[in-house]
Formats: structure tokens, C-alpha cells, sequence
């Protein structure tokens, strides 16, 4: 199962629905709810064009042929039988039976799979219209991008009560009654709060005030790391001292401020050189180093190696 949307296809900086800005590189193919719909030969109105639930035997095989998408959906996957191999911006996850996925904007996703049963669900910000959307949404820890396994085990009891939940959101999705999009905005919350127990049950999540102040970080260095990778200027964000803001990162993540943004930094840079044909210079360029050498050096402290040799070994170039 593959989670994509749409773009306008001229690679330029967008504001999707999800509220965040990426830069949409023309070699990652974009697949938005319509094209979606078109495939399963379900027709697209204005009222789903938020939303889709699916199954896994729906899906078509150019969603499942192992190329790489950029994904700006919300969106959750459960694994009934068969198995799966996904990378999720450069990180292979084995799927299996019993297990549940979830997926953020921005992400850089391949699929190879073999899932004979399972659903997902396919969702934007603006879907949730009696939350406050997108502050929520990242507050739940499975969409939260630092030190997180997007893919967890779950056990045969969750698993049970969850597929309830799924085939009764797949059962009203296709059904033709009053408020139905008031049900399944309801049973979507459900599944969420459900997926957002288990997760910080199996994580061990860290729940105190201070969790939240990673995510208001991450947001922040999401929307910023391209101008700003100072330690700095992130503290004053938020309001408090460089040496707090780094204790509260250490306690949570495990890691430094600066460790944060560069994690974001690096898997953008791979994302540059494994998915357009810009030059390690224009690269360099674009996200403000101050030149190709320097950007090299970086590149390799992180990686093990150079850009050049990274690329190559990718077997697109």
C-alpha cells in the first residue's frame, strides 16, 4: 500500500493542504486523490477529494512498482497477511502481517509489495474540520518525525479491534448515507487516538510537556532548516535559552539541536541527489552553503562519503 497526492507539476515551492511548504522536485512522481480514484474507478467529487479509504487488493501495480514518490498526505496503512518492503526516506521497513504504518507529509516513499490483505486510509489536514487540525495532528506521536519508527507490531487483540475499525470506515466510505463524511470524520479520530495509544505504548513515548516542545521544534526547523541552522535562532522561537532548548531535545530525542537539524538537512540533500539531475553545485546552491566544497564536507561527516559517490551507487545517474 502506497500513500501519495497530488502537485501542480511544475516543480515549483507549494503550499499543500497539509499546511507545510516542500519543494517539489519534477523526477518524483506526484499522485494526488483524483488520478487515485480514476484508478480504483471510484469518481471524485468535491466531497472526497479529503479522504479515501482503500483496500489492499484495490490498488494498482504503478502504485506498488517499487518507484519513488513524494508523499504530502497524511496517512495509515494496516497490514493484515502478505508482506511488503518499503523505504521511507532512505530507510527500508519490512512489513508484515499485524502491523500498522503511518506516514507523513513530506516523505520520500518506494513500495514493493505483496500485501494480499489490509487497508488504508488517505487523508489531508482540512478532513478534520472539529479539531484544530493541524496543531493535533502533530501532536500525535506516529506522525512526529524525530526518533520514530514510522512501522509497529501490534497485537492480535489491537489488531482485531482496529480491523473493526478499518472495514467500518471502508463500509461507510462507500455507502450512500446522510453525513456520512460526519462518520467518517469521527471514525478516523477514533483510529487515530487508538494508533496514537499504541504507539506511545510501544515507543515508550516520552507524554509530558516537554514532548510538546519537540513537536512545536520540529515544525519549526521543518519550515526553516533551509535559511536558519542555528541553534540559536530556533531557542529564540520558542522562547527560551539555547542550553534549555538542548536539554530538552537530549531528554526526549536523544539528540542535540543541531543533531535535529541536520538530520532534516542530510535527508533533504539525499533526496537532491537521488531524485533530480541538479548538479552537486546547484544543489549546494539551493540550500545555501556557501560552496560546493563545503557542502561536499558536510555531505560526507554525515553520509561516509561524497555526494558524487553517493549518487552513484543509487543507480539512477
Amino acid at each position: 500500500m502506497v500513500f501519495l497526492e497530488h502537485n501542480s507539476g511544475n516543480g515549483q515551492r507549494l503550499t499543500p493542504s497539509t499546511g507545510t511548504n516542500f519543494f517539489f522536485m519534477e523526477d518524483i512522481p506526484q499522485f494526488g486523490l483524483p488520478e487515485f480514484y480514476k484508478e480504483i474507478g471510484i469518481k471524485n467529487t468535491d466531497d472526497n477529494q479529503a479522504f479515501s479509504v482503500f483496500k489492499s487488493d484495490e490498488v494498482g501495480d504503478a502504485l506498488n512498482s517499487g518507484n519513488p514518490f513524494r508523499n504530502v498526505n497524511y496517512a495509515i496503512g494496516l497490514f493484515n497477511s502478505g508482506e511488503a518492503e518499503i523505504s521511507i526516506d532512505f530507510k527500508s521497513f519490512k512489513v508484515r502481517s499485524k502491523m500498522i504504518l503511518a506516514a507523513s507529509p513530506g516523505q520520500v516513499i518506494t513500495s514493493m509489495s505483496d500485501v494480499s490483505d489490509g487497508y488504508g486510509i488517505i487523508f489531508n489536514r482540512d478532513f478534520l474540520t472539529r479539531q484544530k487540525s493541524e496543531q493535533w495532528l502533530k501532536s500525535l506521536p506516529m506522525f512526529h518525525r524525530f526518533n520514530v519508527e514510522p512501522l509497529i507490531p501490534i497485537t492480535n487483540e489491537a489488531h482485531s479491534e482496529l480491523l473493526d475499525d478499518f472495514e467500518k470506515v471502508w463500509l461507510e466510505f462507500h455507502s450512500e448515507k446522510r453525513m456520512k463524511y460526519d462518520a467518517l470524520e469521527s471514525l478516523l479520530i477514533l483510529i487515530l487516538v487508538k494508533y496514537a495509544r499504541l504507539f506511545e505504548s510501544s515507543q515508550k513515548v516520552d507524554i509530558s510537556n516537554q514532548r510538546q516542545h519537540i513537536l512545536k521544534l520540529e515544525t519549526l526547523i521543518n519550515e526553516q532548516f533551509k535559511e536558519h541552522r542555528k541553534v540559536s535562532y530556533y531557542a529564540e522561537q520558542m522562547c527560551m535559552t539555547p542550553q534549555h532548548l538542548n536539554r530538552i531535545t537530549n531528554k526526549v530525542a536523544g539528540k542535540s539541536v543541531s543533531d535535529l537539524i541536520h538530520e532534516v538537512l542530510i535527508i533533504e540533500l539525499k533526496r537532491y541527489l537521488v531524485y533530480t539531475d541538479m548538479s552537486s553545485e546547484e544543489i549546494a546552491h539551493h540550500f545555501n552553503f556557501h560552496d560546493n566544497s563545503y557542502f561536499t564536507k558536510t555531505f560526507k561527516k554525515a553520509v561516509g562519503e561524497t555526494p558524487k559517490a553517493f549518487r552513484g551507487k543509487q543507480g539512477n545517474f
